[in-house]
């Protein structure tokens, strides 16, 4: 018995020494490396770089936005926290600063942390008194540096326990959430838990002297040098360059700052998501500023450093700029036709009492490029955060970039492009004469009227009906085609869809289905009043202007261009009769220069074509509270220049304006003289 006891005892102990013996093994010889690594890496830190985000210039290559340095009032992360053992630490040192003998810094040491402890709990009212922020806000961001710190510190720890099976497998929970924890209080070695983050940023001059001055008074906080965004032509292209706001949560999930290994050796070998987010961080908001946020955004440099403050020979990624995003606008251009504009003087949009609002788009036929995108109202980029609360009130909405965001009743603009569709396909013939009616049903002189001639001019023709903007002729054309060929030739201008220039807050417009539902209205109704660019369909500027470019090339649709870095695909190529389209050609350049013409004001040395456009709309105003509808016309013009050969379009809306020859016409006449000046058009035709 006592025999069989001794070998079962045995038995167990050489298991257990085996047992021992393979998990000795495994960890010296088999994990030897990942443990090794694991120990190393409570050896060093890791310091994140800075990098600087990337400029936007124009055509010419002026700057649009573009970094500059600042002075930054920042908070040590330990002072924000109130940490024990910083209070202590500044306690020792004020006490030191005066002089004090050893004793007496000893018995006045707990009095003076009790001062500083004091002096960090106001000092987030402090900050927003004298930086003339809401308390709130500065609270606000008080929580988002302790998010970001948070983010790295889990960061950290996934780099050290999250990316090797084996020790995930090895790892007790216990243990591993005792690392997390030890994590969170320790900082895992961040060198960030031991620096100043920024709580304002781009402070005035005094405020930071004041700060400097007062420092004892104000424990923690430090005047940092830093980086800003500067937009140097303030308003003009606003809507277009767009502006920073801080990262949303959706873009820190999809994109999220990850650190390569916290090891000796591995900087070079391992990726990380140096150009990842952090909480806090900032990035585009709207306009280029967003569009582009991949080429603009800057990528973080990295090194490891001893806990001693060394570097670690060869361990470092240098931080990478962001890249320089070019335009294709002409900044200056722009400058000095919105100064036009906005001139009183000009009564280009001064009338009636009050300023209109309009958009300007220019244009290349050849390459598809835009020149000019305009939009008034109008704000300075540089106050942007300053004034965001009156933009967003304002009922006027300069925040909205009109040229691709607002989208129009087009009026009479759309009668060049139905009449080249309708000559192609053959539902009209281009010396046919139809009757230019004051109406277009007898008996029925109130409906389908001929807004541009109460009193009938005759039988037209195809050039004749553009150069006279004969409302009944292209209702028959609008009949004759369909409602479904119809909108299928507008569509097949780009009509109804957003053009792709890349920026997000182009709108698509509206055009309706090609069989919509019967019940909602009858199919010839809009087929007639499409004829003539109302009933159910809206454009923007920008879609009007590519869809002139498109058939001024004889039938090749480009995606227009504003940010040259961005990919476009090939032209897309559609019918167009190029005989029958000379037609269309000679009546658009009668409107300007024919005796009939809608818009004599375009008259000047350079020959210029287009067609103008009067459309029917309405608006909600609010007048002392109570909210009523305005009815008005818009006024439209749609151009080329020069017209023998021609080189840009250029597209023009004034809202509520009225009549399109007089009110956009003039704006059109404006900018080809700018461009004239400039060198973009000849001062006359050439033959």
């Amino acid at each position: 018995m006592l025999k069989r006891r001794l070998i079962l005892l045995f038995v167990s102990a050489l298991f257990v020494v085996l047992i021992l013996a393979v998990r000795l093994y495994q960890l010296q010889v088999v994990q030897a490396r990942m443990w090794k690594d694991r120990a190393r890496s409570f050896s060093y830190r890791h310091l994140v770089i800075p990098s600087i985000r990337g400029a936007i210039v124009d055509c010419k290559g002026r700057y649009l936005a573009v970094e500059q340095p600042c002075n930054n009032l920042a908070v040590d992360y330990q002072a924000m926290n109130r940490d024990y053992l910083w209070i202590t630490r500044q306690a020792i040192d004020e006490l030191r600063a005066d002089h004090l003998p050893r004793a007496q810094i000893i018995a006045r040491l707990p009095e003076t942390r009790r001062r500083i402890a004091a002096r960090l709990r106001w000092l987030p009212g402090a900050i927003a008194r004298h930086c003339h922020l809401p308390l709130a806000k500065v609270l606000e961001t008080f929580d988002t540096i302790r998010k970001r710190m948070a983010f790295l510190r889990q960061d950290i720890w996934t780099l050290r326990y999250g990316h090797d099976n084996n020790v995930r497998a090895d790892v007790s929970p216990s243990d591993r959430q005792q690392d997390v924890d030890l994590a969170l209080t320790q900082g895992l070695n961040l060198l960030e838990a031991h620096e100043a983050h920024t709580v304002v940023p781009d402070i005035p001059d005094q405020v930071a002297f004041y700060f400097q001055k007062h420092a004892r008074r104000y424990p923690g906080l430090v005047i940092v040098s830093s980086q800003h965004r500067v937009y140097p032509f303030g308003s003009v292209a606003a809507q277009v360059i767009g502006a920073m706001r801080q990262v949303t949560g959706s873009a820190l999930r999809k994109n999220p700052f990850v650190l390569p290994r916290l090891v000796p050796g591995s900087l070079r070998d391992t990726r990380g998501k140096l150009k990842g987010y952090l909480p806090g961080d900032q990035m585009g908001a709207f306009g280029v500023e967003y569009a582009a946020e991949n080429l603009l955004r800057a990528t973080r440099g990295v090194e490891l450093v001893r806990l001693d403050g060394k570097q670690v020979p060869q361990d470092y990624r240098p931080p990478i700029p962001g890249r320089t995003v070019r335009l294709t606008l002409d900044i200056q251009l722009q400058q000095q036709l919105e100064e036009k504009m906005l001139d009183p003087q000009s009564h280009l949009l001064y009338f009636q009492g009050e300023m209109h609002r309009a958009a300007v788009v220019v244009l290349s036929v050849r390459t598809n490029r835009v020149l000019v995108m305009l939009s008034l109202p109008t704000y300075n980029l540089n106050r942007y955060h300053q004034d965001f609360s009156k933009l967003i009130a304002d009922t006027q909405l300069p925040l909205m970039n009109r040229a691709i965001s607002s989208a129009y009743p087009p009026g009479s603009i759309v009668k060049p492009l139905e009449a080249a569709y309708a000559l192609t396909v053959g539902a009209v013939a281009p010396n046919a004469v139809m009757n230019c009616g004051a109406y277009l049903l007898p008996g029925h002189p109130n409906i389908f009227r001929n807004w541009t001639y109460p009193v009938a001019p005759g039988p037209l023709n195809t050039v004749e009906a553009l150069e006279q903007s004969c409302d009944t002729y292209f209702y028959r054309v609008g009949m004759k085609l369909g409602l479904q060929r119809l909108v299928e030739g507008y569509r097949t201008f780009g009509l109804g869809s957003a053009t792709g220039l890349g920026l997000h807050e182009e709108t698509a417009g509206y055009l309706p289905s090609e069989q919509p539902d019967r019940s909602q209205f009858r199919i010839t109704d809009w087929a007639i009043m499409m004829g003539i660019g109302q009933g159910p369909m809206a454009v923007t500027p920008l879609q009007m202007a590519n869809a002139y470019a498109a058939m001024l090339r004889g039938g090749v649709w480009m995606q227009p261009q504003i940010i040259e870095q961005l990919h476009r695909p090939p032209p897309r190529k559609f019918h167009l009769n190029m005989s029958d389209l000379s037609f269309v050609r000679q009546g658009m350049y009668l409107v300007v220069h024919g005796p009939h013409g809608t818009a004599p004001v375009l008259r000047m040395g350079l020959p210029v074509a287009g067609k103008t456009g009067t459309a029917q709309t309405a608006e909600r105003i609010d007048i002392n509270g109570k909210v009523t509808i305005k009815k008005g016309d818009d006024a439209w013009f749609v151009g080329y220049a020069p017209a023998n050969k021609p080189k840009y379009v250029l597209a023009a809306i004034v809202e509520m304006g009225g009549d399109g020859g007089r009110r956009a016409g003039p704006i059109v006449k404006t900018c080809i003289q700018l461009m004239q000046q400039r060198g973009y058009l000849p001062q006359a035709a050439t033959p």
